[in-house]
């Protein structure tokens, strides 16, 4: 995967609260010197990310789509998971359709355990959704959870919903990670 990319997500990718130049995406492109868009909306569902992927994705040309949501939608008790899913395959063809090769990002735990499980079953999805389109998975999940408790990372977060400086930082990382794995394949 290389050339232009588009990263299309909610507040976790735009970089609240800090804006876009503290965001996992521009962490990414200074790791990987890749021309990279950050299309992130703070309170954005994939429904939302839906309505504007014509302007937010399609108009940049991109070849490949990072797709990171879902979180506002599980904090909401009238999105079902089965419609964030809906969404999310109906981005997933239309950037196909487009010749972009989609990624699903495996959005971070939070700390609200009713909503986290929400999160779980979502996460649990996009991985199902994921090898029955042979889609690469970019997991944002797992350097947020301590592997000795299974609990979140608070030094990694602001708020127990958005990343702190550190955790976006971490996010970057584990994209350029991902990135760089695909380069030398």
């Amino acid at each position: 995967m290389t050339g232009t990319i588009v990263c299309l997500g909610d507040s976790l990718t735009y970089g609240y609260p800090y804006g876009p130049h503290a965001s996992w995406v521009k962490h990414l492109s200074k790791d990987c010197g890749l021309k990279i868009s950050n299309s992130g909306v703070n309170g954005n569902t994939m429904e939302d990310m839906s309505a504007r992927f014509e302007k937010d994705v399609l108009a940049k040309k991109p070849e490949t789509l990072v797709i990171l949501g879902g979180t506002n939608d599980a904090c909401q008790e009238e999105v079902s998971c089965s419609m964030t899913i809906l969404y999310l395959e109906q981005m997933i063809a239309r950037a196909r359709d487009n010749k972009i090769s989609p990624v699903i990002g495996l959005p971070i735990p939070i700390d609200d355990f009713r909503i986290n499980s929400k999160l779980d079953r979502l996460s649990r999805e996009y991985l199902l959704i994921s090898s029955k389109f042979e889609i690469p998975v970019l997991d944002f999940r797992v350097p947020f959870i301590d592997p000795d408790t299974a609990r979140i990372k608070d030094n990694l977060y602001l708020d127990g919903v958005h990343p702190n400086l550190e955790g976006y930082r971490v996010m970057g990382e584990t994209a350029a990670s991902f990135f760089r794995s695909f380069s030398r394949a």
